[in-house]
């Protein structure tokens, strides 16, 4: 917490609040003068962070006919069956709630429960369901220090059912029957 930065938040509250030309009593208009002066303070003296969002429609992927489950959130898990995907967006802002657009870098930690495609700008990607199990799935901003991170956990389980597949065994003899009785 800087003095200077306290004074700057006022004088840009007051510069917001009480224009020139505004013939407003000052006294008349504390409330907001204060209120303006404490959001440029948390500005100039909070940190930035990243919001790491789900987006709140997924995708079916081509499969073949037969019932599916729908995507189940739970706080920061995200469970998707075999055959769905999902897209994570970022909401990056900066300290004030201010909009940020970072190049970010996207990972997974296990590739093969979820494949990922960062878009074009990073500012989401799409993940992609593989095999059974959890994969954690990571963004991060390199361009501030320390370097910003979020995560999401994804749960991956099988679909439904499609199809019957009988397996047959190799033929063998049968035993001999027992003998017949006295």
């Amino acid at each position: 917490m800087t003095a200077e930065n306290r004074v700057l938040a006022l004088q840009l509250a007051m510069q917001t609040v009480l224009p020139d030309g505004d013939v407003t009593p000052p006294a008349m208009k504390g409330a907001d003068v204060t209120t303006v002066a404490t959001i440029y303070y948390q500005w100039l003296e909070g940190p930035a962070f990243l919001l790491l969002t789900v987006d709140p429609t997924t995708f079916d992927q081509a499969a073949p006919e037969g019932p599916g489950s729908p995507t189940i959130r739970k706080g920061m898990i995200v469970q998707l069956n075999d055959l769905q995907q999902v897209t994570l967006s970022v909401a990056e802002v900066d300290s004030k709630s201010q909009p940020v657009s970072d190049q970010l870098a996207w990972s997974v930690d296990n590739s093969s429960v979820i494949a990922i495609t960062p878009s074009a700008d990073t500012q989401s990607c799409l993940c992609v369901a593989g095999v059974d199990g959890t994969a954690t799935v990571t963004v991060t901003d390199n361009s501030v220090t320390p370097p910003l991170t979020a995560s999401d956990t994804i749960t991956v389980v099988s679909s439904a059912a499609t199809s019957l597949v009988i397996n047959e065994g190799t033929p063998e003899d049968q035993p001999p029957a027992p003998p017949a009785g006295p």
